[in-house]
């Protein structure tokens, strides 16, 4: 009797760089979808999913799916206060990846999380790393894991200690949205979606669905499942 192999759609992690970086001739946002060993490219002006993709992580990235062989990738960051870098997660590792925007290669020496990320709950174990801005635009850096959370107020000095009052509860703070820690997760501001509401959005990805979150508001828009929110949802190798 045969066993069916359930299919996650949802990304292992997602960037969000805010000048093109693949496709040379495009300007403004561009999402990187990264799954397995493939990654596809969303155009946040456009709102599209760029073509040519999926492509192969070691070609476009080449050193970062070959630094930790067999472990997969648990989150992507870039944080604008802290320069042209890119920070790789993987499951079971105790340091960061750090890419090289500007050179276009993986840096030497690798990142120990606590000196990035200094906190109870990235030292515990695996954690989706998300970097946000609050409702007055303070950069702010997220670690979710289990039924908690953490939060860092972003300086560019680079990383400090946590922000007082956490780590705290999930559901605490996330209310009708979040109870256990996303899949991945993203910040996006849409350049042109509504003049009537608020464009700042933080997308969190759970299997197959995903939740909009509204910061602003601090409120749940909707949940919906991946494909049907990313037109041109590809499926990755």
């Amino acid at each position: 009797m045969s066993t069916a192999i359930e299919v996650r759609l949802g990304p292992d992690a997602v960037l969000c760089l805010d000048t093109p970086y693949m496709d040379p001739g495009r300007e403004g946002t561009t999402l990187f979808f990264f799954k397995n060993r493939q990654f596809v490219c969303w155009d946040v002006v456009n709102e599209t999913m760029l073509p040519g993709y999926p492509r192969d992580i070691a070609d476009a990235w080449p050193g970062v799916m070959e630094a930790y062989p067999g472990s997969r990738m648990r989150g992507v960051l870039h944080v604008p206060a802290w320069g042209a870098k890119v920070y790789f997660f993987f499951e079971g590792q105790g340091e960061a990846l750090a890419w090289d925007l500007a050179a276009r290669r993986v840096e030497p020496v690798r990142v120990p999380i606590q000196e990035l990320l200094p906190s109870a709950i990235t030292r515990e174990g695996d954690f989706t790393p998300v970097y946000a801005q609050l409702a007055d635009r303070t950069p702010v850096l997220y670690a979710f894991r289990g039924y908690d959370y953490t939060r860092w107020t972003v300086s560019a000095a680079g990383p400090g200690p946590e922000d007082a009052g956490f780590p705290r509860r999930i559901e605490h703070d996330w209310k009708d949205g979040l109870v256990l820690a996303p899949r991945a997760g993203v910040y996006v501001d849409w350049p042109s979606r509504s003049s009537a509401h608020s464009n700042r959005k933080l997308y969190f990805f759970m299997g197959n669905l995903y939740l909009r979150w509204d910061v602003p508001s601090n409120t749940r828009n909707y949940r919906l499942d991946v494909l049907a929110g990313w037109k041109g949802w590809p499926a990755f190798a």
